[in-house]
């Protein structure tokens, strides 16, 4: 049946194009023929953008965990577990916490061993153990047994699978991604992130044994799609067809190189791991004052309906013009977002202000993991890192900070229940050390780059000393680009400087020569894809070439 349903997409993409093209033959010579043709060929190719649906199988994996743990749409915690978290802090630690922090163990290992036993993706065995260990645990993490140390021993059972199971699948998920160019990540993961959305409204619409049935089956699907999609990058170009010739050595040298320690990688990535860490416990944090009557209730529908549009706005805002898919744009965005829940929190109370807080929580969790996914993706492309470096480190973070909201809000609601402090309370706190760390976050440049002329520009000016910033600054700024000036440099600048070329133009033909792309160079200089483009061919017509490889031959040859 699947080889049946993938030919039927193959058959439909081709039957797509042949009708493209009658259509647009059909109506040439007549008023407005060609303007259909153009719309409806654009409307196929979008359409066949989506005929390999396996390439959106991560969608059911950010819906399992969405269904298993941040929302109740899998069926919540009743019976002994219930009675359980009401007892102590410990058991709220125990059925709340141990699974994410069997994900960090998890996830750690993964990174630790990746010199020895390489990434997982080159285990076949672990396409298919990953995803049925993460279904096996998820019937575990829910059973109810009448003895409280039963249930409890059946959940720890289930903790351990899904550590093991959903940590190796977002590594895996997340060396695709790093995988495939950056114009496909961007368009897959916000429609994966959106679709999770969508499924997980659907599972909170779902009564009885279906519901969990459904929710334990979404790892499997994820599993699969991953396998079919790996297939399709596992003989080509590891790097992709977006990375230019620099790129490919950065991102070979992150795999092959000795000397990528870990040591590297947290020097390389600044103070972006605590802003992962804070922005989850925030998150986490806020969206735990408010119950819901029922898992289905229109209040929760309301909320998922809200994350989708929340992650819409997020997902052009960071893709469209100008790319701004980093922990800044994040950040930008986010903080705004949590104070505004945390204020309605304090204004309205624990009733309307606790929905509010609710509801800008789970957008704002949709939203980021939206982001990080392609942040990371691109962290792991620039060669700081490796994709199991990246995603593993990213996503230990993501788990720490969640790993510190439960413990926050097992804290919170003690002191709220004894009386020692009130709702109101907490929310001030926490919306203060939100905007703390918020701006702890943001002042460091170095989490956020990606090896643009201007972020070394700003590494270099920073490490120049602060008794006489000028002109130590401007000496070692000097020295490495002295030490940069290689032929290929000297000649694109005498290129540059015969075609007549302005400097955002000369910019630009520096990394055109050096093999990168137009989204590349849009990326690199932060400006819109029409602007690179038009950029590109002012180059093109200025040195007498009609492409990039004849750019290329022109510099080299």
């Amino acid at each position: 049946m699947l080889l049946g349903a993938r030919f039927g997409w193959r058959v439909g993409s081709a039957s797509l194009r042949f009708a493209s093209v009658e259509w647009g033959g059909g109506f040439v010579g007549k008023s407005g023929g060609n303007r259909t043709a153009q719309a409806t060929s654009a409307f196929l190719a979008t359409a066949e953008r989506f005929a390999p649906l396996r390439r959106l199988g991560w969608a059911f994996l950010l819906a399992w965990v969405f269904c298993v743990f941040y929302t109740d749409a899998a069926g919540g915690r009743t019976g002994a577990q219930a009675e359980a978290l009401a007892m102590g802090m410990g058991w709220h630690l125990l059925f709340a916490g141990l699974p994410v922090a069997m994900s960090v163990v998890t996830l750690a290992l993964v990174v630790g061993l990746e010199r020895r036993l390489g990434s997982p993706v080159r285990h076949p065995a672990l396409f298919w153990v990953a995803p049925m260990a993460t279904a096996v645990s998820t019937p575990l993490l829910f059973c109810e047994l009448p003895d409280l140390f039963a249930t409890a021993a059946l959940f720890v059972a289930g903790a351990v699978l899904t550590g093991f199971g959903s940590g190796l699948m977002w590594v895996m998920w997340g060396e695709y991604y790093a995988k495939v160019t950056q114009e496909e990540t961007e368009f897959l993961a916000p429609s994966s992130a959106v679709l999770a959305a969508v499924l997980v409204l659907l599972v909170s619409a779902m009564d009885g044994w279906v519901t969990l049935a459904v929710v334990t089956a979404f790892p499997l699907v994820s599993g699969l799609c991953l396998a079919l999609s790996w297939r399709d990058v596992a003989g080509g170009d590891a790097a992709g067809e977006y990375l230019g010739p620099a790129e490919r050595r950065a991102y070979a040298q992150a795999h092959d190189d000795a000397r990528t320690g870990l040591s590297r990688v947290f020097a390389a990535m600044g103070r972006a791991g605590f802003g992962i860490l804070a922005a989850c416990l925030f998150v986490c944090l806020e969206g735990s004052f408010w119950a819901p009557a029922a898992k289905n209730a229109p209040e929760v529908q309301a909320a998922f309906l809200a994350s989708i549009a929340f992650m819409l706005a997020v997902g052009l805002s960071a893709t469209a013009g100008p790319r701004r898919v980093s922990l800044s744009f994040l950040y930008r965005w986010m903080c705004p977002a949590l104070v505004i829940g945390f204020a309605a929190l304090i204004v309205l109370g624990d009733g309307t202000g606790a929905y509010a807080a609710y509801m800008v929580a789970i957008a704002a969790r949709f939203a980021f993991c939206l982001i990080t996914q392609m942040y990371f993706a691109r962290y792991a492309v620039q060669g700081a890192a490796t994709p199991v470096q990246s995603y593993g480190l990213g996503w230990i973070f993501v788990h720490l900070g969640d790993l510190l909201g439960v413990l926050a809000i097992a804290f919170a609601d003690a002191g709220v229940a004894a009386g020692a402090f009130g709702v109101d309370q907490v929310a001030a706190v926490s919306m203060a050390l939100l905007v703390v760390s918020t701006m702890f976050v943001l002042n460091d440049g170095r989490s956020f780059s990606f090896g643009s002329c201007s972020d070394k520009r700003a590494s270099v000016a920073e490490e120049g000393g602060a008794a006489a910033p000028g002109l130590a600054s401007a000496s070692a700024l000097a020295a490495q680009e002295a030490a940069e000036v290689d032929d290929l440099t000297a000649r694109i600048r005498e290129l540059a400087a015969g075609g007549g070329l302005t400097p955002r133009e000369t910019e630009v033909f520096d990394l055109l020569a050096r093999g990168r792309s137009v989204p590349y160079v849009r990326d690199a200089l932060v400006i819109s894809r029409e602007t690179a483009a038009t950029h590109a061919k002012h180059v093109y017509a200025k040195l007498g070439v009609h492409s990039r490889q004849e750019l290329i031959d022109l510099v080299t040859g």
